[in-house]
C-alpha cells in the first residue's frame, strides 16, 4: 500500500455504514445488481479493510478454498481459489478499491505455500493457472472497474442479463430446422458444448478438464430428460428422402428451479439460466444462433411470462460472444476479475504505484 493508505479496523457501525453506502451506490449504477450481506464482523480474521485520508474506505471478506477437479464449477474456476467479497464507499471509490486489492494480494502472496519458490513455481498445489484470485464487481461501476484493471486483475467473464423482453416473431434460419433435443441428440449436444468450452479456454473464460466429456454427457442427458429444461438443436434441412441432417447448433436454458446461486445475483425474477449456445463455424453468420435464441426465449416467456429474467455467462475477451449477445438484448451485470497467484512474484506483489 502507498504511505497515504492505512489499514482499517472497522467496528460494527463502520461496517453497517459501508454496506449501506455501497449498496446505494450499486443500485444507482444498476438496479438489477443484488448486493448480499458482506457477512463480516469486527475482528474477523478474514476481513481486509483499508481507509484513505479523504475518508474513502473499502473492506472485503477474503476466503480460500479448493474446487474439486471433477466438478462442474471447475470448468470455469481455478482449482485453488482465493475470493474477495468487497465493498467500497467514499469520494474516491477507485482509490479505495485499488488499495483494498493491493492489501488482499499482499496477504495472499505472503500466505504459506502461495509465494513462488526459486524456480517461479508454487511450493505446493495446482499449477499457477489453477491457483488464482477471483473477485466479482458490478459491470457498470466504471470507477471501480478502472481501479481493478490498474491493479493487474483482468476481466474474464461477464454475467449478462435480458429482462422484460416483448413477444416477437422468432427468426428463422434458412436451410435449418429447429427441434427439441431427444436422447439421441445427447452426443451431438456434448460435442457442441465441448467445442464452446475449448474456444472459451483460448480467451481465459473456461478450462477444459480431464473427463470433461464424461461429466458433460451426464449433465446433458439429465437436461434433455428434464421437461422443464429447454434444449433445442438446429439441423440442416434434409434433402427429400434423406434422414435428419447434421446438428449445426444447440441452445439450452435451465428453469428457475435449476438456476441455482446465479438467480441470487439479480434483484428481479423469476430467473432462467442460458447455459449453452453454440453454432458450428461453417454455419455462423447465417442466423442459426439468433433463431435458436428466439425459440428458447419464446419458451421462457410462455412458461414464466414477459417479466422473466434470463441470465448467461460469456467470455469478456471472446470476440464472438460479446457482440452477439449485445445484439440479442443481453447486457453485462457482474464481471469476474481474476489474477493467477503465479503473478504474485516478490517483485510484482505490490500493485500500487
Amino acid at each position: 500500500m502507498t504511505p497515504a493508505v492505512r489499514a482499517w479496523e472497522p467496528d460494527g457501525d463502520d461496517l453497517a455504514a459501508l454496506e449501506a453506502e455501497h449498496r446505494a451506490r450499486a443500485a444507482a449504477h444498476d438496479a438489477l445488481v443484488a448486493v448480499p450481506d458482506l457477512g463480516a464482523v469486527p475482528g474477523d480474521e478474514r476481513l481486509v479493510a483499508v481507509r484513505l485520508p479523504d475518508g474513502s474506505r473499502a473492506a472485503g471478506l477474503a476466503t480460500s478454498g479448493d474446487v474439486p477437479a471433477g466438478s462442474a464449477a471447475a470448468t470455469f474456476r481455478p482449482l485453488r481459489e482465493h475470493r474477495l467479497r468487497a465493498r467500497a464507499a467514499g469520494p474516491d471509490v477507485g482509490g479505495a478499491v485499488r488499495a483494498l486489492v493491493d492489501a488482499w494480494t499482499t496477504r495472499v502472496g505472503g500466505a504459506p505455500g502461495v509465494a513462488p519458490d526459486g524456480d517461479g513455481r508454487p511450493e505446493r498445489g495446482p499449477a499457477p493457472r489453477d491457483h488464482g484470485l477471483v473477485l466479482l464487481w458490478p459491470s457498470r461501476d466504471v470507477e471501480a472497474v478502472g481501479a481493478l484493471a490498474a491493479s493487474g486483475l483482468r476481466p474474464t467473464v461477464h454475467l449478462a442479463a435480458r429482462r422484460d423482453a416483448p413477444p416477437a416473431s422468432p427468426r428463422v434460419a434458412p436451410g435449418v430446422v429447429l427441434a427439441e433435443a431427444g436422447p439421441g441428440d445427447v452426443a451431438d449436444v456434448v460435442e457442441h458444448q465441448l467445442a464452446e468450452l475449448e474456444y472459451d479456454e483460448l480467451v481465459g473464460a473456461a478450462r477444459v478438464r480431464p473427463r470433461a466429456r464424461e461429466h458433460l454427457a451426464a449433465q446433458v442427458a439429465g437436461a434433455v430428460a428434464n421437461p422443464a429444461t429447454t434444449v433445442l438443436v438446429a439441423r440442416r434441412s434434409p434433402a427429400h428422402g434423406e434422414d435428419a441432417g447434421e446438428v449445426v447448433g444447440v441452445v439450452a436454458v435451465e428453469p428457475p428451479e435449476r438456476a441455482g446461486a446465479v438467480a441470487g445475483t439479480v434483484t428481479a425474477g423469476p430467473v432462467s439460466y442460458l447455459v449453452l449456445l453454440h453454432v458450428t463455424g461453417g454455419s455462423r453468420g447465417g442466423g442459426v444462433g439468433g433463431a435458436l435464441v428466439d425459440a428458447a426465449l419464446a419458451r421462457v416467456r410462455d412458461r414464466l411470462g414477459p417479466g422473466a429474467v434470463v441470465l448467461l455467462h460469456h467470455g469478456v475477451l471472446n470476440p464472438l460472444s460479446a457482440p452477439f449477445w449485445a445484439r440479442q438484448g443481453f447486457r453485462p451485470v457482474l464481471t469476474t476479475w481474476e489474477l493467477p497467484v503465479g503473478a504474485l512474484s516478490p517483485g510484482a506483489r505490490s500493485l500500487s504505484p
